[in-house]
């Protein structure tokens, strides 16, 4: 995209957050935490979706070792959503008043028929929040 934003879990996106948490696992990984996430999202742009409307992209760390790609793969956790419906939380900043925020006020999300989520979420390190921070800003 020529404004420098990308394409919400695009090849080019998924490159990025590659670099992203490759430089957030060597400082904050831990030698012997295991984890993987993939997140798939239906009903994507056709431009950027798979024969089925599906864009999806996953990510595996062991210790300071990252492997991110396209595509669904077996993991700790899988999270599932509709593309428009993920696009706002996926441009959004985490900050920690918004988070306190929450606390207090729990945001009403929209009814998605496609959310899904397996795996237990509490395994998530809290440098992954910077993952997803670093990414809001450049996701179109």
């Amino acid at each position: 995209m020529s404004d420098g934003l990308l394409h919400f879990a695009s090849p080019e996106w998924v490159d990025l957050a590659r670099k992203e948490l490759e430089d957030l696992v060597g400082k904050h990984g831990e030698l012997g935490l295991k984890y993987s996430i993939c997140e798939a999202f239906v009903d994507a742009p056709s431009d950027i979706a798979d024969e089925n409307g599906e864009l999806a992209w996953h990510l595996f760390v062991d210790g300071k070792d990252v492997q991110v790609g396209c595509g669904r793969a077996e993991t700790d956790i899988t999270i599932q959503a509709t593309y428009e419906l993920a696009l706002p939380g996926a441009r959004l900043v985490y900050t920690p008043e918004l988070i306190e925020e929450w606390k207090e006020n729990p945001p009403e999300r929209p009814d998605d028929p496609n959310l899904k989520t397996d795996g237990d979420m509490s395994a998530i390190p809290k440098y992954l929040g910077e993952l997803h921070n670093r990414l809001a800003v450049v996701t179109a």
